[in-house]
């Protein structure tokens, strides 16, 4: 069998100072990726633009550029990428992130051997403002079925994933209603449509940002996204048993209800502070000591003594 054409695109917006390194990444790897497409989202603060057509005129063949005219945002800019996409199997790559050398083939391997996987997802690096690097895994995490395991709110694979182009597509691509998540319901909406397999070696290293688009909104906003989230969540997953559901819908509620209390203590509003606390420990009078704890860290967070 012969393996898979990994595709890899690399979504830029005036982050010059580490594209270099994310291209670069994408092409010295151990096995070649098919191509290279290289989105710009109308950069116009730094050199972005002229360092993709360096790249483009340096590995003709192998790293594409796309332009955008005007700002279209993070999952219009990846869906105009993979309108491009030219082999069968995509990733998707920040401007600001690396792929390690093995990358491709370890993905493109693990693929090849499990032929009724159309999904591979590895570990991976987190580096944080300092350099610091740690890996993100520290456990095992499943391969097969794990539409469930998605579900219940494991974000951040897309970071580490190599997915068949065709059932990408099939999909709907990156969703743009759900601008701040939209690698989370590709994730899940291709949970459902293939098993995936998990890769345990960090394979890509991923730097953390305090002003990342999904960090950077106010926590009443965040409560809204969640709420949308968990409406396609329950309906991607309207075919599991009964007992998935309820758990799936049960920590997404856990986690809205956690915004919500964190949106009222920053607003100063205590009655509906305290009544949403009320309301938490009546769902589960066991967890009063971790629903107090969450107070503590929530006005510790936030400067109150």
């Amino acid at each position: 069998m012969l393996p898979p054409r990994i595709s890899v695109i690399v979504t830029s917006y005036n982050q010059q100072e580490y594209l270099r390194e994310a291209i670069e990444s994408a092409i010295n790897q151990t096995v070649a990726a098919f191509e290279i497409i290289v989105a710009d989202d109308h950069s116009t603060k730094d050199g972005s633009i002229e360092t993709i057509r360096e790249y483009v005129e340096r590995y003709p063949g192998l790293v594409r550029g796309l332009f955008q005219e005007k700002n279209v945002g993070i999952p219009k800019n990846r869906n105009s990428a993979l309108q491009m996409v030219r082999g069968d199997y995509i990733a998707i790559l920040d401007g600001d992130d690396r792929l390690l050398p093995g990358f491709v083939e370890r993905h493109g391997a693990a693929l090849t051997a499990n032929p009724q996987v159309h999904v591979s997802y590895s570990n991976r690096y987190d580096i944080n403002q300092l350099g610091e690097r740690r890996s993100h895994d520290h456990g095992p995490q499943p391969s097969g079925g794990v539409l469930a395991y998605v579900a219940r709110g494991r974000k951040g694979i897309l970071r580490s994933m190599v997915a068949k182009y065709d059932l990408v597509k099939a999909a709907g691509f990156l969703d743009e209603d759900h601008y701040h998540y939209d690698g989370f319901i590709l994730t899940l909406r291709l949970a459902k449509l293939t098993p995936f397999v998990y890769l345990p070696d960090p394979l890509m290293e991923k730097r953390e940002h305090a002003g990342g688009t999904s960090k950077g909104i106010s926590l009443s906003e965040k409560e809204r996204c969640f709420q949308d989230v968990l409406a396609e969540v329950m309906r991607v997953t309207v075919d599991l048993p009964e007992r998935d559901k309820r758990t799936i819908s049960k920590s997404w509620l856990d986690k809205i209800s956690q915004l919500y209390l964190e949106s009222k203590i920053e607003e100063g509003n205590w009655s509906g502070a305290w009544m949403e606390l009320a309301r938490r420990v009546i769902r589960d009078p066991r967890r009063i000591k971790a629903n107090l704890k969450m107070v503590r860290d929530i006005l510790s967070r936030a400067g109150h003594t």
